[in-house]
This record gives structure tokens, sequence and C-alpha cells, in this order.
């Protein structure tokens, strides 16, 4: 009877962990191929199809930096097409990316969270506003789209508002990025002016992210 559940309980933890050696393999692949991979891209020959699965797997593979991924979408097809199309791309690997961490993680990475003053109440937060959370670190750029990915799961947040918070979070970078790709051989005012009003725009954004969290902090020593 032991013998038959330790062998239950490895096949389970194999088929749980069995993703996390493909991606890597993955990974390694589009470093190793990453300069003909984007001059594939840059060139126009491929069909729409096959143009949203690779964007799909740049989103996931974070080797090459995503904004040349859309700079290069908005170069190729225009500043609203080339936004629309990264704008699938990421999205679906962010959705990707959300289940395969949920299915490996589960809640082994919640209880780890928790273990940890500062994790912990950062965790609270999340889990009190968890579409504004998702909508935060979207809008950020600095912040790792990766680990919001892997955040989001181990904190469990319901998966409809994961999608919501990260399809509107994402959309001012992609048309900025496009427009910027779009215009990077044309009008150099209206590239500037882009890129000032997308710094103004993120300033508002960090602005309204400080003022959000002070006024977290009293709510959470009342609840306490």
């Amino acid at each position: 009877m032991d013998q038959g559940g330790n062998s239950s309980k490895v096949k389970k933890a194999w088929r749980r962990w069995l993703p996390l050696p493909v991606y890597l393999v993955m990974l390694v692949a589009v470093w190793t191929n990453k300069t003909e991979l984007l001059d594939w891209l840059r060139s126009g020959d491929v069909s729409p199809e096959i143009l949203l699965l690779c964007v799909t797997v740049l989103a996931c593979v974070p080797v090459i930096p995503f904004s040349v991924v859309i700079g290069t979408m908005g170069y190729l097809y225009g500043p609203l097409a080339g936004a629309l199309i990264s704008l699938a791309g990421a999205w679906l690997a962010a959705l990707l990316m959300y289940a395969l961490f949920r299915y490996m993680l589960r809640d082994r990475a919640r209880a780890l969270l928790r273990r940890y003053r500062v994790t912990e109440r950062w965790t609270a937060l999340v889990e009190r506003y968890p579409f504004r959370s998702i909508l935060l670190a979207r809008l950020i750029p600095i912040v790792s789209q990766p680990a919001v990915n892997a955040y989001a799961a181990a904190v469990a947040i319901p998966f409809p508002v994961y999608a919501a918070g990260s399809l509107l979070g994402k959309l001012p970078a992609m048309f900025v990025f496009a427009f910027i790709g779009g215009r990077i051989s044309g009008d150099r005012r209206s590239l500037l002016a882009a890129v000032a009003v997308y710094a103004a725009f993120l300033l508002l954004v960090y602005a309204g992210n400080r003022l959000w969290l002070r006024r977290g902090r009293p709510e959470r020593k009342q609840g306490d």
C-alpha cells in the first residue's frame, strides 16, 4: 500500500512539473535563435496565424524585450494593427502563463507568501483589491510581467479578474510602442510627443499607486 501510494505521489508530482522542462527547452530555443526570429518577423512574409503564434511565444519567453517586438509590429503593420497584434499575443501569453503557474504552484506558493511579514501584507492588499492590483502592475513598465503572472497565480486571483485587468493594463504600452515603431522613420515631433504623453501618464500612474498604498495602510490597521 505504501509503495503504491508513493508511486502515485511521484506520478502526480511528475505531471505537475512536466511543463517546466518544456518551458525551459522553449526558452533556450528562442534564445539561441532570437536574431534570426526577429529578422524573419521584420521581413513581413508571415501569415497572420503564425505571426500571432510567434508574438505569443515571444511574450511567454522573455528573451527579447517585448517593447522591441511591439515596435517591430508597429513598423511592419502600422500603429493600430501592430498594437492589436501585440496586445493579442501578450494577453494570450499572460493567460497561458497564469494557467501554467497555477497548475504547478497550486496552494504551496500562497503558503510560502504567508510566511513573511512583507509579502503577507502585500498579499492581503492584492487579495482585497485584485483587479486594481493587476491593472497597476500591468501599467507600470518596470514591473516584471512574468513575476506578475506567477504572483497572480500564487495568490489565486480569480481568472476573469486577472484576464480583464491584464487586458486593460497592457493597452497603453502597446499603442505607444507600436506608434513609436510606426513613426520611427517619420515625423520626429509626433514621436517625441507620444513619448512625452506616455511619460506623463506613467507619472500619474505612479502617483495614483502611491496614494492608493497610503490609503490602504490605515484600512489594514483598523481591520487588525
